[in-house]
């Protein structure tokens, strides 16, 4: 498989050392908007972003945009000190070579890693996030506030998301009728596979963090709901209900990421009951891994 890491890094210093707001402009244009154009039209809906606005997207998702570049963000710096799109490149090249004897659905993946504005980032996401291109195969890791203990999680979080990548491909989903439980397989798929390449240590706080009575109150909500779809509705047995005013999905109660942490728990469970390998899990449907668990019984 071709390995591409985007080199974001340069890109960004030299829209930082560009001249007047039209030079920055047009570099970010090329070397930052036009790669994610699809993906970003796609998106403009969800975030209410006007059809003329450019940048609302990038916007969304806490880039910094180009008249936020007279000087690098204080995130990029963090992020190069800790050579972390070395260890980025490094991560993917390790998760791609993960499936000897498989046929995977692309043979080329882009990697990205982006800093972002704090003011306009997850308040509760701990300072990271990840996300994949539904129209391409690239994924991009994103740092508002890099520190060690997130710095520490992002080989699993690359691997977390070229998990996606491969799965939403195996899986294609359709808005409207993927369930809650495809949901919480493909979340816990990836994070047993991060584990699974790296270790516990870059397991998210989002399974880490959530204390045994919330986890019991999340695994009964999501019991009870694993054919309910639709969007709007399966996103709030997923995030919680912190981010569903924010985000625009119903609350159901739903304790912060509650459904990565089932997920996980989820996956694990299937692991140990049948043996099976998560790459070889990969190719299999959300009901059977649900089924197999046991963990709803």
């Amino acid at each position: 498989m071709e390995i591409h890491w985007e080199p974001t890094d340069a890109h960004l210093r030299a829209i930082v050392a560009a001249e007047g707001a039209e030079a920055k402009l047009a570099l970010y244009r090329e070397r930052i908007l036009a790669p994610w154009a699809p993906m970003m039209r796609m998106m403009g809906p969800m975030f209410r972003v006007a059809p003329d606005d450019e940048l609302g997207v990038a916007r969304a998702w806490g880039w910094p945009l180009p008249d936020e570049l007279d000087a690098a963000p204080p995130a990029l710096a963090a992020l190069e000190a800790a050579d972390a799109w070395r260890v980025g490149e490094a991560a993917l090249r390790a998760a791609a070579g993960r499936f000897p004897g498989y046929t995977l659905p692309f043979d080329r993946v882009e990697g990205w890693l982006m800093p972002a504005v704090p003011a306009r980032s997850n308040p509760i996401g701990r300072g990271y996030t990840g996300a994949v291109d539904f129209t391409q195969p690239r994924l991009v890791c994103q740092y508002s506030e890099p520190d060690e203990r997130n710095l520490r999680a992002l080989p699993g979080a690359v691997a977390h998301e070229f998990h996606h990548l491969v799965r939403l491909r195996v899986f294609p989903w359709d808005m409207q009728n993927t369930t809650v439980a495809d949901y919480i397989v493909h979340e816990g798929m990836a994070e047993s596979f991060a584990t699974a390449l790296f270790g516990p240590e870059v397991l998210g706080y989002y399974v880490t963090e959530i204390g045994a009575d919330d986890l019991e109150r999340a695994g009964a909500l999501v019991g009870a709901a694993l054919g309910r779809s639709g969007f709007d509705v399966i996103r709030g047995y997923i995030f919680g209900d912190s981010l569903a005013g924010a985000s625009g999905f119903a609350k159901v109660g739903m304790p912060d990421y509650g459904g990565y942490a089932v997920g996980y728990h989820v996956v694990q469970a299937f692991l140990r009951r049948t043996g099976r390998s998560v790459e070889e899990a990969t190719f299999l449907p959300a009901a059977q891994i649900v089924e197999e668990s046991g963990y709803f019984a």
